[in-house]
């Protein structure tokens, strides 16, 4: 059923969301802001596809250089 329902429409952990993987998570520790290995390969995917990430976490993304958007506080303006 995910396979079907998400197919084409899963972005992978490839190699050019690793060299941004490695860039993200330098940047945050250098800044103070150390971020966790799987919130950093998240936003590194988001960062190689040009993709918004969603997510009510949005502290944890900060300074990933990523568009973020929090669903659960979303105005239509």
């Amino acid at each position: 059923m995910f396979t079907e329902d998400f197919s084409g429409r899963i972005l992978y952990f490839d190699q050019k969301a690793a060299v941004s993987f490695a860039s993200i998570a330098c940047e945050r520790k250098k800044i103070g802001q150390p971020i966790s290995q799987a919130d950093a390969q998240i936003a590194a995917i988001c960062y190689s596809h040009h993709a918004t990430l969603a997510t009510r976490n949005v502290d944890d993304f900060k300074n990933c250089n990523i568009a973020i958007i929090n669903p659960w506080d979303y105005r239509v303006t």
